[in-house]
């Protein structure tokens, strides 16, 4: 197997290079919610000028024909099918706006990313399985002037998705520099097999082995990784620790991410956070999107929410406690102050944490 890092522009944008899905793959099944994550994804990756990683795609190659190879994208076909229908978006975008980027056209994107030359005129960069395909040539071949009429049932994910990109761009926000900034920030591990039971071998172990993280692992990650070891250390006996605690035992993790969830639904309050992708996208989208201080006021802000969490733990008794939008950035006390705390059953245990969390705060 070879293992490669790349841009994933460049891994799409490989010149006589034509990506095919097998048959046997799922349709293409993103919704909104995963094209909506991506996107944000790039915004961040501008707005940082930083690298995102994207992933991992697993792929076998076919012996050239006519000059031109075939890649079979064997995992990772969802995000190379967002992508190219991004860039179809954008290349739309540009020729009905008027704008331009540097360097790059509308033209030039079609023929990089989303169209081939052959012996008959043009066809699609991308071949998706089952009836996606149909539905992505006529997308592509508008763009790149060859005839592929849209079928009498297009694949509904396609269009819905793409016309999503499209109200992105058409918000009188947006950066259209910005965007293709950060579409060229995004990374991937290229890992190519040559044996077909090799790479089923390693689908397999890409997706179903091991214990998937639960939404408290990730958020616990995100909040430490980035610190040295020394600073990891205090933050997480601190604040991580004591949260833990609190809810012990609790296999799995199950009560503490309900308590994020629950975090999360005070912090947005419109958005139903319904599996635990979204409960880490909502995470994220707060960090990075709309909270002003350090990751550590931060986890001074979660660990205050599940101190009254684990109080009302039966009763998800948290509705009197969502508090105007200055909780987001004045921290937990908004939260917290004046509420008087329930008889412990562990006097003596309630009393050595009330102690350590009150020493933490006097820093404050």
């Amino acid at each position: 197997m070879q293992i490669q890092q790349q841009e994933l522009l460049s891994f799409i944008g490989a010149p006589d290079v034509q990506l095919a899905i097998p048959t046997y793959q799922r349709p293409y099944s993103w919704t909104r919610d995963q094209c909506f994550e991506l996107w944000l994804d790039i915004q961040r990756a501008a707005r940082a000028d930083r690298a995102h990683f994207a992933g991992t795609i697993l792929f076998s190659s076919e012996q050239p024909s006519n000059g031109m190879r075939r890649i079979a994208v064997i995992d990772g076909q969802q995000r190379v099918t967002t992508a190219v229908l991004l860039l179809a978006a954008l290349c739309r975008f540009l020729r009905t706006s008027g704008q331009s980027l540097p360097g790059t056209s509308a033209a030039d994107i079609a023929a990089t990313y989303l169209s081939l030359p052959s012996a008959t005129g043009s066809q699609s960069k991308l071949m998706l399985s089952r009836a996606d395909d149909d539905t992505l040539r006529a997308v592509i071949g508008e763009l790149a002037g060859f005839d592929a009429p849209t079928p009498v049932q297009p694949a509904r994910n396609v269009i819905d998705n793409l016309a999503f990109f499209a109200e992105q761009m058409a918000d009188p926000a947006f950066d259209v520099h910005a965007l293709w900034r950060g579409l060229g920030l995004l990374g991937i591990i290229g890992a190519e097999v040559d044996d077909p039971d090799q790479a089923q071998l390693v689908f397999e172990s890409l997706n179903s082995k091991g214990r998937p993280l639960a939404v408290a692992d990730l958020v616990r990650n995100y909040l430490l990784l980035s610190e040295n070891r020394t600073e990891q250390a205090r933050l997480y006996r601190e604040y991580w620790a004591p949260m833990q605690e609190l809810f012990a035992p609790d296999p799995g993790s199950l009560r503490l991410d309900s308590a994020i969830k629950g975090w999360l639904a005070v912090r947005f309050r419109k958005t139903r956070m319904r599996s635990p992708e979204l409960v880490y996208s909502g995470f994220k989208q707060y960090a990075e999107d709309t909270y002003e201080g350090s990751k550590e006021d931060l986890l001074r802000e979660l660990r205050g929410f599940c101190l009254v969490w684990a109080e009302n733990y039966r009763f998800h008794a948290v509705k009197k406690f969502k508090s105007s939008h200055e909780w987001a950035i004045n921290g937990a006390p908004t939260l917290t102050a004046g509420y008087k705390l329930k008889k412990a059953d562990n006097e003596e245990y309630a009393a050595r944490v009330r102690a350590e969390l009150k020493a933490v705060d006097a820093r404050w």
